[in-house]
């Protein structure tokens, strides 16, 4: 918890937003980058409490302040959490919002086919074949197969 009125927050806001992070999105000039990881912090392991708080002492380093929705997912649960909690209705995060269009990488994959499957609140892949399933609250990767009886 930290003092946020610094951020031009209007009050509400600043009240409703009393915690800062980081998400571990960085960018670097190439030449900063390795000076960072070459020269001045060789014996440092961890970009958020060893080489980022140096790093602004003798470079110029900035935050942008990022409103929208996040999750933690620095462990296997947290990363298996974060995914289902995407199946929940409503979601935390639109996939469909036309002004924020989501595209993932094209796949050379046929259509995932659905044969007398029972489904609510899932996600599913590209080229997966599911057959006589019942599905709930799951999200079903590429290439999968459910076969007849299976229920998630």
């Amino acid at each position: 918890r930290v003092e946020t009125n610094f951020l031009s927050y209007a009050i509400d806001d600043a009240q409703k937003y009393p915690y800062l992070a980081s998400m571990g999105i960085y960018v670097f000039k190439k030449d900063a980058l390795l000076d960072l990881l070459k020269s001045k912090y060789t014996q440092s392991h961890d970009f958020g409490s060893e080489i980022l708080p140096r790093a602004v002492l003798d470079h110029s380093v900035q935050a942008r302040i990022f409103t929208g929705w996040g999750e933690d997912v620095g462990t296997i649960k947290s990363f298996f959490d974060a995914n289902l909690a995407l199946t929940e209705q409503p979601s935390k995060f639109d996939f469909y919002d036309p002004k924020t269009p989501f595209f993932t990488a094209p796949r050379c994959l046929p259509p995932t086919q659905l044969d007398k499957c029972k489904m609510k609140y899932a996600f599913i892949s590209d080229g997966c074949l599911l057959r006589e399933c019942n599905i709930e609250h799951s999200v079903i990767g590429v290439c999968s197969r459910v076969s007849s009886g299976c229920e998630l």
